[in-house]
């Protein structure tokens, strides 16, 4: 018995070891195929306007130096043409652990893929890894309530994970499966309500209302019916839609055959009992009764979203060209059109957190005007310097040897003279500070907040090279500064670049010409003394900041008045003798508030006309100030007034080889 028990453990105690073998044999060949290291992404909270992707590396090889490089691509080049490198070092066996901080304000889509990467020093890809839709978990979404007894045939509409232009960007959709217990508590997280298959007749007289209060006040609702119309209607008697079940449905009314094979769906015959709730006529898109709703949009649909869930990939419309089949239409851009219909008919809401995608547009406008003040980059004599030494190697030089009687000496004087005109170009290029990397700062701070300032850098050098700038030690976030200065070739060279090196952060460029602009925002701590900006409620401007401001902006009802020199401590009383400037920027008007009307006016008006004078009195310190009233427009209402200070001088932000201009811009938006 002991022998059978001996040879039992035995036998156990061997297939242990042949299975530790083959586990550690299978561990081994997974580490060889993925270079002897493992990497691991995810994206982090935070208060911060970055995206916080903590990254850990894992070294099973030997010893390694060299670079973590972090892409994010969403197949479009103006989106993924930047990467941040992390300069690191593992030996063998380690593990690491960092953050690499993203500005949200880069990034316009966050349904890409992002992509690691392990260059050792020859800058050759060791290893590689992707996350696909890694941004989504911590993006600001669209949250679509979805009200229905067929919640899973409905899980479609928020498009696999793809994203929708809503406002100045796109954002994902997050799906909210609603109960009607809890359906008006749930209602002011929501931008987009579905009902579909769904017996409303059950809602209470208080969720019908807070139904359309939450319509009133900028949401979208979207009911869908076909077969189930008299369900989903029943109990929703304000959207004054009335049906009936139709074999025979007028589709082009509807244009839904442009999209679908409409004999798969159940159709209803929808009719405007109101006779003016949903205007005069069936919207001109045609898929749905659509119509606007105090700040918000009603789109009621003549089938069921539960059917257009079911439906196969063969039901979408596709065009046949020389035998092969095109896809015209799919699930995917058949709910972008239902979403978009509605939209264009509501006042879409901004959340706070967006602030960049709203002032996008002018800062491109205003920034480039930055340094164009400056007296360092005009070449004029640097030109009159090179004509004037190729008329003087010419007829001159030749004239004055003939004079002197040395004619035989041209030979010897043209390379001379030509030595010294070298050196003179050179002498006078210096002058003109073009030996290193220039850099335009601008850095905005709401004085209203306890937040970080932001700062925005406009850098370019005169050669055709790469370069590289350490940021000052209290910055903790950088990247490019819009999206629209993204770019790269189609050999992967990726011109902006963002580098770590232990604490310290580097951006860098690498430019396709000479004196090419690269674009740049960066984050700090918030070591500044701030201070305060007061107005009296009626004419007087009170600058408690300890800085003097060159120039500042009030824009209140409407107007927007420039003043030169409120230094600190000091006031200014707000009247035509001292006012510089005045314009109106029409902020009570809804389309002109969402163009941002006071960056608007201030760079059509105030700033163009400064760049269009003879003499451009001060004008980097006027786009500067532009800048400022950027980052502060988006705050602006008609009951508010905004006031905008610009200081020269500021704090440098890079700590490097390069000749930098900074300024600093202090606003304040109050109330009226």
């Amino acid at each position: 018995m002991k022998k059978k028990s001996f040879v039992f453990y035995l036998i156990v105690f061997l297939c242990g070891i042949f299975l530790s073998v083959a586990g550690i044999t299978v561990q081994a060949k997974e580490e060889e195929d993925s270079g002897g290291f493992v990497i691991e992404a995810q994206v982090q909270p935070s208060d911060e306007p970055v995206y916080q992707i903590q990254m850990t590396v894992e070294n099973f090889g030997g010893d390694w130096e060299g670079i973590v490089r972090l892409r994010i691509d969403t197949g479009y080049a103006s989106s993924g043409g930047c990467v941040y490198d992390t300069v690191l070092s593992l030996p063998q066996g380690s593990t690491k652990q960092f953050a690499v901080r993203v500005p949200r304000d880069g990034i316009d889509r966050t349904d890409g893929v992002v992509v690691v990467s392990l260059l050792d020093q020859k800058s050759k890809v060791v290893a590689r890894k992707d996350f696909p839709r890694l941004l989504q978990n911590q993006a600001d979404g669209l949250s679509m309530g979805i009200l229905s007894d067929e919640y899973t045939s409905l899980t479609y509409l928020d498009m696999g994970g793809n994203e929708i232009s809503y406002g100045d960007r796109t954002r994902p959709i997050k799906l909210v499966q609603l109960a009607q217990g809890s359906l008006v508590q749930t209602l002011d997280t929501l931008t987009f309500l579905v009902i579909d298959s769904y017996n409303t007749k059950i809602l209470t007289d208080d969720e019908k209302a807070g139904i359309e209060r939450w319509i009133d006040n900028g949401g979208i609702l979207l009911v869908g019916t076909g077969k189930n119309a008299e369900k989903t209607l029943g109990g929703l008697d304000f959207l004054e839609v009335a049906y009936k079940e139709a074999d025979e449905v007028d589709q082009n009314v509807y244009d839904w055959n442009y999209y679908v094979d409409v004999s798969q769906l159940s159709w209803a015959d929808l009719e405007d009992t109101a006779g003016d709730s949903f205007g005069e006529e069936y919207n001109s898109v045609g898929l749905s009764l659509v119509s606007s709703r105090g700040n918000g949009a009603v789109s009621v649909l003549p089938c069921a979203l539960t059917e257009v869930g079911r439906l196969g990939t063969d039901a979408y419309e596709r065009n046949e060209e020389d035998g092969d089949a095109y896809l015209l239409s799919t699930q995917e851009s058949l709910v972008e059109t239902i979403l978009n219909i509605p939209m264009n008919y509501a006042n879409l809401r901004y959340p706070s957190g967006d602030s960049y995608y709203q002032m996008d547009y002018n800062m491109q406008r205003i920034f480039p005007s930055l340094g164009k003040g400056s007296s360092r980059l005009r070449f004029g004599g640097l030109k009159l310097l090179v004509v004037l030494y190729v008329v003087f190697v010419g007829p001159i030089l030749y004239l004055i040897l003939c004079a002197v009687k040395k004619r035989d000496f041209y030979w010897i004087a043209v390379p001379a003279a030509t030595l010294v005109g070298i050196f003179l170009v050179y002498w006078t290029g210096r002058g003109f500070e073009v030996a290193s990397t220039n850099v335009y700062s601008v850095t905005v701070k709401d004085l209203s907040e306890n937040g970080n300032a932001t700062t925005y850098l406009r850098c370019y050098d005169a050669g055709h090279k790469e370069w590289s700038l350490q940021m000052a030690d209290r910055y903790t976030y950088a990247g490019p500064m819009t999206n629209r200065y993204f770019y790269y070739n189609d050999e992967g060279d990726y011109y902006h670049r963002i580098r770590k090196e232990g604490d310290r952060l580097f951006v860098g460029y690498h430019p396709k010409v000479g004196f090419e602009d690269a674009y740049f925002m960066a984050g700090a701590k918030n070591t500044m003394e701030a201070g305060s900006i007061l107005w009296d409620g009626v004419k007087m401007v009170t600058n408690e900041t300890p800085y003097d401001f060159l120039y500042f902006a009030v824009i209140k009802d409407d107007d927007m008045l420039i003043y030169k020199d409120l230094p600190a401590g000091e006031s200014v009383a707000l009247d035509e003798k001292n006012c510089e400037y005045t314009d109106s920027v029409s902020i009570s008007n809804y389309y002109s508030k969402n163009s941002y009307a006071p960056a608007e006016a201030y760079f059509y008006g105030y700033l163009r006309d400064s760049l269009r004078a003879d003499e451009k009195v001060d004008i980097d310190v006027k786009a500067a100030l532009g800048m400022g009233i950027s980052g502060a427009s988006f705050k602006m209402d008609d009951d508010k007034v905004m006031i905008v200070g610009v200081t020269e001088n500021w704090d440098k932000t890079v700590d490097d080889n390069c000749s930098e201009v900074s300024y600093g811009c202090l606003y304040t938006v109050m109330e009226e």
